[in-house]
This record gives structure tokens, C-alpha cells and sequence, in this order.
């Protein structure tokens, strides 16, 4: 998120987005690729070729560093300044010398000088050279977020080593994860992290960032910095910090991932549940052998399902939703789903059964009775309801599973409400019909912003702007090589749909002529009319 601007008339605008690029070498089986992530961000390609390794890449980046801010890992960052504050406010009262004293307090001087400057913006480089080196630390140190990084890639991989990672193509012998947030044309913050068989190497950089915009006296933002000034000068220095990241719009987000193999999990999730159950009421009864373990990603799926609470509690999460999202989910219920998707608590265990009423139908059914399209959005339907809020990411593989053609283009305009509502959204996908309602949704979007008027406004709720959307293609490497990744850009004509989709199409048709001549000469002797 980018920091508070303010207009003439001295108001408070929200936080944009900032650009967030991610580039990979030698990863799994992408040979190279980079992807820009929009506030849409689509993978296509033939099967095998890394859209689910860049997929879970995002995931497990989002949740090491809290999000793509525009200040990295604000939380760990507060966490460390207020611990190291107290550490030394305690010590520096019992052993400081006066000299020490002094000194501190010259530099909480200089800092306070800057930060009253209201034509000025109070930058990175303002704050003392320690605060800088923990930020830096914070992020690039041993104990730093990018080092936790590798070990959440091993875990949303399930791999005993990051270096797992690395493709099995021959000369491969480290991969390479680099990310770089920039707002504009600035570079925010960036970083490189090399995998090896020998381990990781980090390097990075925290650019000068602006913490805080020059701001007026009279203005909003003037105000609230008047507060902060005086928390300062009373030495309430963790309610400074607090206001601070207030200020500048740096709240954690959360991030979802639904793995494409969600039809099989909400079937069998009741028994998953009881057997977790089971074996914890065990554990200090008997020896219980040794679990084998899922990826992160759907560990922390199924993990979402059993802490459900019902309507009431949700995903403990209610409040950060809105009711715009809650009107996506209640959509989709109605419309795609022709019912609703219910939370039932069970008095053993405390989990939720999840179960799903036909509209109209004097009761529920399990999921095991309902068909695959109901058990394959029923999770995202519950999410949506009780847990997704604006300024998360939500990472679905395949929307299009087991849906009719008409169900997919309605699960494309609701993910395109989702976007709309200020979640991110990351897509795999094979479906042309997905691919076909997004276009001509941008196609709504560009006419939007060209007329102000809508072609079809039923639609306006899901319009896109073509530079919200990224398509990114992953194409198979040529003579053993590892894949690639390109974006697709938009076109008014052809959309953004992959040239093979073409390809199959146009070989289909040749093929099929070639069946009904040949069909047509050994019946009548002739070929067709």
C-alpha cells in the first residue's frame, strides 16, 4: 500500500496499490519467467509446465513477508522497534552513562526535527541509523522474513530442503527467487534469493522510502501528525509506532489458496477432521505413528475448514470482510449453485460439517450427495462469506472445474466483483470460456473509461480495465529445456486468449472435414454438398 496522499481540499485518499514483480531461474520447471502482479493475475499453459509452482510461490512470499507492502513486514518491524525501545529505555534508566543519554537523545532530537518539517516528506533516510539497520535486518538478516521465506517454500512444497526446488534439468544447480515492489517509476524494496544444495544466499535493498507525504497544517494529515508529535515528545514511543503504521495504511493482509483439488477435500472432510480428532484424544494414551504430512497449501486449507465456526464466528475473521463480498458469495449461492452451502456444527469435536440445500428443498444434503460443482465452489463460497476482506489475495487453482460452460463464465464475472471490491485475485486456468468473459469484461472496462456509459450494464459490477489484468502464458521448453513464461496482452479483437487454444481448434476442424469427406465418399461415392 502506498502512503496517505491528500488532496487540495486537505481530505485523505486511501492507499494505492503498489507494482510487484516476482522472476524465477531454474524453479521447479520453469527454466525462466517473470510475472507482473495486477490486481487480476492470470496463469494459462499446457499441464506441467509451473503455473502451480508460480502459484504457490505467491502464496508462500505473501505469507513470509505479510503481504506485498509498500514498507516490507511492517509487523515484524513495529514488533522490533517496541521490543528494542523498552530494552533500552529499561537498561539505559539502571546502566546508561549521561554521555549515552545525550547522545540518544540528540538523534530523537534530529528525528523530531524532521518529522515536524510539514513541507517536507519524512523519508527512510530520516529515521536514526539503527532504526535503518534493524529494518534492513528485519528483512534480509539471518532471522530475516526472506530467509523464513525457504523455509515456508519447504513447507507449502512439503520438501525436507528448499533445494528441492531446483529443476532437474541438466547444469541446474541452484534456483533463483527475485522480488522487487516498486510504486510508480521508485523501487520500494527488493530482494534475491539463491537456492543451492549448499543453502541460501540472500542479497537486498530497502530503498528510501517516503514514510509519511509533506502534509499542511490544516489539513487531515497535518492533524494526526500533530498527535503522533506529541506522543513522541511524551516518550509513548509504542503508540507512536502504531499511529505511524496507521497513518501510512500498512495492515497485514491475508492471503487464500484454494488448490485445484478442493471437489475431493470438502468430500472427505469430515473425516479428516474426526481422524485429527481422534488421534488428538489419543496422544497421551498410546503411541500414535508419525503422521505423513501434506503440502502447506492444502494443510492450510483444510485447516480453514476445521477451525469454521459457522455464520456467527466464520473464519474468526467476519469483520475484515464486507458486505459488497458478502453479496458475491450470496450470488453465487443463488445463482450458479441454486442453493446454499451450510455450516453445520457438530456437538463431538467442535468442527463443522458442511452440508448443501437445493433451493427450496425442506433439507440439507452432505456434500458426498451433492454434485462436483457444488462441492468445487462450496469452499469459495464459504470464504468469501466468512473470511476474504479487501486487500487479500486469493489464489484459486482452476476455477472452471467441473463447471458447465455457463457456470464458468459466472464464476469469471464473480471473480471479476472480487477485483472490483479490492481483492487480489490469482487464477490458474485451461478454460477458454473463463478466458472469453474476461475479455469482455475489459472490453466493458475500456468502453467504461472511453464513454462513461456501459454496452451491457448488467455487467458493470464485474467490468475490468485492461491494465488491471495480466495473462501470463507458460509455454514448454524447446529440445528438453525448461518452460518459460510470457504475458499475453490484451487485444479489442482477439481477446486474450493463447495462440494454441487456436491451434487445437483449428486441428479439430481440419480433422472433423477430413472425417465427413472421407465418411460422405465411402457411403454415397461422392463428397458432401
Amino acid at each position: 500500500m502506498s502512503a496517505i496522499a491528500e488532496t487540495e481540499a486537505g481530505s485523505v485518499e486511501p492507499p494505492d496499490h503498489v507494482d510487484v514483480r516476482i522472476a524465477v531461474e531454474n524453479f521447479g520447471p520453469i527454466e525462466k519467467g517473470e510475472v507482473e502482479l495486477r490486481p487480476l493475475t492470470i496463469f494459462v499453459g499446457a499441464s506441467n509446465t509451473g503455473k502451480t509452482y508460480f502459484s504457490v510461490l505467491i502464496y508462500s512470499l505473501h505469507n513470509a513477508l505479510e503481504g506485498f507492502l509498500r514498507i516490507p513486514v511492517v509487523s515484524r518491524q513495529v514488533d522490533r522497534l517496541i521490543q528494542g525501545g523498552a530494552k533500552s529505555f529499561f537498561l539505559g534508566s539502571l546502566f546508561m552513562t549521561e554521555e549515552r543519554r545525550e547522545a540518544i537523545s540528540n538523534v530523537l532530537d534530529e528525528f523530531n526535527d524532521k518529522w515536524s518539517q510539514e513541507d517536507r516528506p519524512l523519508k527512510f533516510s530520516d529515521l536514526p541509523a539503527r532504526a535503518q539497520h534493524d529494518a534492513k535486518d528485519t528483512l534480509l538478516g539471518s532471522d530475516g522474513a526472506v530467509e523464513n521465506l525457504v523455509h515456508e517454500l519447504q513447507r507449502c512444497f512439503d520438501l525436507q530442503s528448499a533445494s528441492g526446488l531446483i529443476g532437474a534439468r541438466e547444469r541446474a544447480d541452484r534456483a533463483k527467487v527475485s522480488l522487487n515492489v516498486s510504486e510508480g517509476q521508485q523501487s520500494q524494496w527488493r530482494f534475491d534469493v539463491t537456492l543451492s544444495n549448499s543453502g541460501s544466499d540472500v542479497e537486498g535493498e530497502i530503498e528510501d522510502i517516503v514514510l509519511v507525504p509533506a502534509r499542511g497544517p490544516n489539513s487531515e494529515l497535518g492533524r494526526r501528525a500533530k498527535h503522533i508529535e506529541g506522543l513522541f515528545k511524551a516518550g509513548q514511543f509504542p503508540k507512536v509506532l502504531a499511529e505511524l503504521s496507521d497513518l501510512v495504511g500498512l495492515e497485514s493482509k491475508q492471503a487464500y489458496y484454494l488448490p485445484a483439488a478442493r471437489s475431493g477435500i470438502m468430500q472427505s472432510h469430515r473425516v479428516i477432521a474426526s481422524s485429527i480428532m481422534a488421534r488428538a484424544t489419543r496422544a497421551g494414551l498410546e503411541r500414535v505413528s508419525e503422521l505423513p504430512t501434506f503440502p502447506g497449501v492444502l494443510a492450510d486449507f483444510m485447516q480453514r475448514l476445521i477451525d469454521h465456526r459457522g455464520p456467527e464466528v466464520g473464519f474468526q475473521r467476519a469483520a475484515r470482510g464486507s458486505e459488497c463480498i458478502r453479496a458475491i458469495a450470496d450470488d453465487l449461492e443463488g445463482g450458479t449453485l441454486g442453493g446454499k452451502v451450510v455450516a453445520q456444527q457438530q456437538s463431538a469435536g467442535g468442527y463443522a460439517e458442511f452440508l448443501y440445500r437445493p433451493r427450496n428443498a425442506k433439507q440439507s444434503i452432505g456434500l458426498g450427495r451433492a454434485s462436483s460443482m457444488v462441492t468445487e465452489l462450496a469452499p469459495l463460497v464459504l470464504f468469501l462469506r466468512d473470511g476474504i476482506g479487501a486487500g487479500d489475495t486469493l489464489i484459486i487453482e482452476e476455477p472452471e472445474a467441473h463447471l458447465h460452460p455457463a457456470a464458468q463464465t459466472e464464476v469469471a464475472y464473480s471473480l471479476a466483483r472480487l477485483v472490483n471490491a479490492g481483492v487480489r485475485v490469482v487464477a490458474t486456468t485451461h478454460s477458454d470460456w473463463l478466458l472469453k468473459e474476461f475479455g469482455n469484461l475489459m472490453r466493458e472496462g475500456e468502453f467504461k473509461e472511453k464513454t462513461g456509459n456501459f454496452v451491457d450494464p448488467s455487467s458493470a459490477q464485474g467490468r475490468l480495465r485492461p491494465e488491471d489484468v495480466g495473462v501470463w502464458l507458460f509455454r514448454k521448453g524447446e529440445s528438453g529445456g525448461g518452460s518459460t513464461v510470457s504475458e499475453i496482452p490484451f487485444d479489442r479483437i482477439e481477446g486474450i486468449e493463447p495462440s494454441d487454444y487456436e491451434d487445437v481448434a483449428e486441428e479439430l476442424y481440419n480433422r472433423s472435414a477430413k472425417l465427413q469427406n472421407r465418411l460422405a465418399e465411402a457411403t454415397t461415392g461422392g463428397v458432401p454438398e
